[in-house]
């Protein structure tokens, strides 16, 4: 008998003719399971591999709009950039599925602050992500020291956390993105500053065309050197 096939000459469904013939092929299991086990990898590896694209591309922009900014500190805001988008809760938004996490939180903090730990407004208003110290305090629990406040990562994790109450309240980026700014109550009352928003998805977009053309650029030279 072949070894490599199994026959039957039993009628199928009472019908005579020739019986079902059933083949081995072990080649075809043993290349879908290693199929199955480069896929897995390639999954494995893929959130290591978006938080290293992402953090270059943040050190990228970063030092190409706003020069000037400590090697050292740029790269642990890209860290802590890329970590803090991922805390965003866009899904809790009406229109989340619009917008790019690591963009959406270079646009607040580009229009903010433009990239400056030490900038500071006329009302208070503190660091990259421009929290006012009463805010601040409500969210950690306790006051914060201006070092404190002004604290990349503090200041930044703070804001997030803030916009996420915003998201909660307010029901879509662009609300939560209004009350940032002015206020849930001034929203409310009289819709906040629609320059704001625009402003905030212009950087938003910047950022994200900025990525596209230097991957697109990538490429190229990928197959200008094949």
């Amino acid at each position: 008998m072949n070894k490599k096939s199994v026959k039957t000459s039993q009628p199928v469904n009472g019908l005579p003719g020739k019986g079902l013939t059933f083949v081995k092929r072990p080649a075809l299991f043993f290349s879908g399971f290693a199929s199955i086990a480069v896929a897995a990898a390639l999954f494995t590896a893929y959130p290591k591999w978006q938080k290293q694209e992402t953090e270059n591309w943040v050190y990228s922009y970063v030092t190409d709009h706003f020069p000037g900014k400590g090697i050292e500190n740029l790269q642990k805001l890209a860290k802590i950039i890329y970590r803090e988008s991922n805390n965003l809760k866009l899904d809790k938004a009406s229109d989340g599925m619009r917008y790019d996490r690591a963009a959406l939180l270079m646009g607040i903090i580009q229009v903010e602050s433009e990239f400056n730990r030490k900038a500071r407004s006329p009302v208070g208003a503190r660091g990259f992500m421009q929290l006012m110290p009463a805010t601040a305090a409500l969210l950690k629990g306790r006051r914060l020291s201006q070092e404190e406040i002004t604290d990349a990562e503090t200041n930044i994790t703070l804001g997030v956390k803030y916009m996420n109450e915003m998201i909660r309240e307010m029901g879509s980026v662009r609300k939560a993105l209004l009350a940032y700014n002015a206020g849930p109550g001034a929203v409310r009352k009289w819709g906040g500053v629609p320059a704001y928003y625009d402003h905030v998805l212009a950087a938003h977009n910047r950022f994200v065309e900025y990525r596209i053309e230097g991957r697109n650029a990538r490429l190229v030279l990928a197959q200008l050197a094949d």
